[in-house]
């Protein structure tokens, strides 16, 4: 890391949203910029450098809360800001010259301006206003994260959509949308500038699992993306570009609170990492710009608790000298924020209305980690967090986190009452941000309770219900998306007939399903889904429509489970289904094939796990060279590489085995009707394992002796 930045906090609002912090356009070269935060108190603050102070130019009353800020107008000097389904416009001295009703259910979650356009996104619907006056419009059906407009020849626009199905949509107009697939979620979009001047036809996009990539708009509407980062992490919440020094750089602020600025590639080079800090909560903003001193370019950050701060160029000799030549004007202020608290404590007559509500606003985040099928749970305060309690009444684990302090404790649960997990986080003074990381079993749907304290508030608790779906552990699979090294194998069938509407079904798949869109995608009638096991690797399609839905799984458990999960929802609401239910015989074989790999894998980690343990037991590693074999010095120069999988998954074999449990259990089932326990498979399947043997494996599930065979087509009615 390159570049030398230093911190200089500006100022605290109230909670923050994504995307409500901008700098106005500098008016002379390398001089000083105001620049705009808007709150969740509905209070839009601008402010300016005068005389080496933060100085506050303009401030609005309170109101809604505010979603999105944007710059718009021939200079970029005006401020919208997005409050409900509320566009509102004011000048930089604070002058309100709009105020516009878009007319959307929803509230404003992404606004963009360009010229006299207007674009505004609520949950799933785009649209775009000339003038204040309806143009176009767009229902995607899925959650739309963020939006972008780039000019074209006339007046005539382009729309660019971050889209919660993995995939950026161009539109042009009411034309059929150009739609670019992404191997994850995009969450925010930000143009490419150099300077003040935006780029026409490049835009940056972040992704829900870290990534970043530059978009390049082409000149028949279509996109092609180049990856800049490549590699996992926090979730992208801010995107800018700017030259901080020597060279343009990429600023990006995440979800967990750090603040990376990367070089710009060039054809020849990759992006270098030059600075990273964390502020420890969530960045809600990143924007480059000179706002501190004349001649000094900064990161100017803003956080989810308000707290507004730069990271300057500037030397810290320089910093530290008008620290010293402001310090007693400091006291002086600091005196009278004193004498302001005591007459504030003096007038505090009043007492509190017990049946008022105290609210404390949290930030939390729930996103599932392919790599390890596992979740990971940010949660945030704007005031530090007292205590965390966590209620399931479904089987999770929760499992450990390297930078997590707070002490946890484990409370005794009784399933038979529905409590399967209960622990409680106590946080360090001073936690705002705490990651936690968790594991669901499929199969077993429930209601994860998260209840929230805060230090400052002991006697306010706020609550957040997080559904765990019956198939967690599966990923949305979508059009023109391929899955590394997988050929589809024999597929197992489960139809159902009745009398259901295609919402319907749709809404009862979003029991079983994670990551089911807003609205059915129809194609002649006909909705389809595509979702791929991320611990396992099989596959499952799902087509519906009225009356008709057909459920394709490589994987019987899959199909099981979505088997019972939507024959209770009919049996609810008394509808009549007809289920047929073929297995095919060849399912088995495939799914043992990919999950035979990660057996031996998991075994042989173990076996490495061992061999370290005696080494270390038997006081063998002090001089590897003299005293091992070259196997085992290879083995102690990565161990601390395997202590680290270790800790984020101790327990594969365990669970690898609980599938193949799962797996024969369902299997019985579906092929020959019969009810069998976990036990009962532990004890069919367990010399199987031990060998893992395919061929021993198959003969197990096809041995046929002592049942009765049932018939590949099994109608029933509920």
């Amino acid at each position: 890391m390159t570049l030398p930045l230093s911190r200089v906090d500006y100022t605290a609002v109230g909670v923050t949203c994504r995307g409500t912090t901008a700098i106005f356009p500098a008016t002379e070269h390398k001089q000083t910029q105001k620049f705009a935060v808007a709150d969740h108190d509905g209070i839009l603050h601008v402010y300016g450098i005068k005389k080496g102070e933060l100085q506050v130019s303009f401030k609005s009353l309170p109101g809604l809360k505010i979603n999105k800020l944007v710059l718009g107008g021939s200079g970029r000097d005006k401020i919208f800001i997005a409050q409900g389904n509320t566009v509102k416009g004011y000048t930089k001295k604070g002058k309100l010259f709009l105020e516009f009703d878009t007319n959307l259910i929803d509230p404003i979650s992404a606004l963009y301006v360009l010229g006299p356009d207007l674009a505004a996104c609520a949950r799933d619907l785009y649209h775009r206003y000339h003038d204040c006056k309806d143009a176009d419009s767009y229902l995607a059906g899925e959650i739309l994260y963020d939006v972008v407009l780039l000019p074209i020849d006339g007046s005539l626009v382009f729309a660019i959509l971050a889209c919660g199905d993995c995939a950026v949509r161009v539109l042009h107009g009411t034309k059929t949308p150009a739609v670019l697939r992404l191997p994850s979620v995009p969450t925010v979009l930000s143009l490419y500038r150099e300077g003040d001047v935006e780029s026409k036809d490049r835009v940056l996009v972040g992704t829900i699992d870290g990534k970043v990539g530059l978009l390049i708009l082409q000149g028949n509407k279509t996109l092609r993306i180049t990856w800049l980062l490549n590699m996992n992490g926090s979730e992208v919440t801010s995107l800018d570009t700017y030259e901080l020094q020597d060279g343009l750089d990429i600023l990006i602020g995440r979800q967990d609170g750090t603040v990376e600025v990367y070089t710009f590639p060039e054809e020849d080079t990759l992006p270098s990492l030059r600075y990273r800090y964390n502020a420890s909560e969530s960045i809600t903003s990143v924007v480059g710009g000179i706002i501190g001193a004349a001649g000094y370019p900064e990161v100017l950050v803003t956080t989810y608790s308000g707290r507004v701060f730069g990271l300057t160029t500037r030397p810290p000799g320089l910093l530290e000298a008008d620290q010293n030549d402001g310090l007693m004007r400091l006291k002086a202020e600091i005196q009278q924020l004193k004498d302001k608290l005591n007459e504030e404590k003096e007038a505090a007559s009043f007492t509190v209305d017990p049946l008022a509500p105290l609210i404390l606003s949290v930030n939390h985040r729930m996103v599932l980690n392919r790599e390890d099928a596992s979740y990971s749970l940010s949660i945030e305060l704007d005031t530090p967090i007292d205590n965390i309690l966590i209620q399931s009444d479904t089987p999770i684990q929760l499992l450990d986190v390297e930078s997590n302090t707070a002490v946890v404790s484990l409370s005794t649960c009784n399933p038979r009452e529905g409590n399967f997990v209960l622990a409680t986080y106590r946080c360090q003074v001073n936690t705002n941000h705490l990651e936690l990381r968790l594991r669901t079993i499929e199969g077993q749907p429930g209601t994860l309770q998260i209840y929230v304290t805060s230090q400052v508030q002991p006697k306010c608790c706020r609550r957040i219900l997080i559904p765990i779906s019956a198939l967690s552990l599966h990923v949305r699979q979508h059009e023109n998306e391929k899955t590394e090294s997988h050929s589809e194998g024999p597929f197992n069938e489960l139809k159902l007939l009745g009398s259901f509407t295609t919402a319907e079904m749709h809404a009862w798949l979003s029991f079983a399903l994670p990551d089911v869109p807003e609205r059915p995608h129809l194609e002649e009638g006909e909705a389809t889904l595509t979702y791929i096991s991320s611990f396992i690797g099989t596959l499952l399609k799902c087509k519906y429509k009225k009356g008709s839905a057909m459920f394709l799984g490589e994987n019987i458990s899959s199909v099981i489970i979505l088997r019972d999960i939507l024959t209770r929802e009919a049996t609810k609401r008394k509808i009549k289904l007809d289920v047929f239910c073929e297995v095919a015989e060849g399912s088995i074989s495939r799914v043992l094939e990919l999950m035979l790999p990660r057996l031996n894998a998991a075994h042989d980690f173990i076996e490495k796990v061992k061999i370290l343990n005696a080494l270390e037991e038997w006081e063998l590693k002090e001089n590897p060279k003299e005293n091992l074999c070259t196997e085992y010095q290879e083995l102690i120069q990565k161990e601390g590489e395997i202590k680290s999988q270790m800790m984020k998954d101790n327990e594969l074999l365990e669970r690898l085995h609980a599938v193949f449990m799962d797996l024969y259990v369902d299997w019985e089932r579906a092929k020959r009707s019969r009810r069998i326990s976990s036990k009962d498979a532990a004890d069919k399947l367990g010399a199987a394992l031990e060998s893992r043997e395919l061929a021993q494996l198959l003969q197990v599930f096809v041995d046929t002796s002592n049942t009765v065979p049932a018939p590949s087509s099994v109608p029933s009615i509920i």
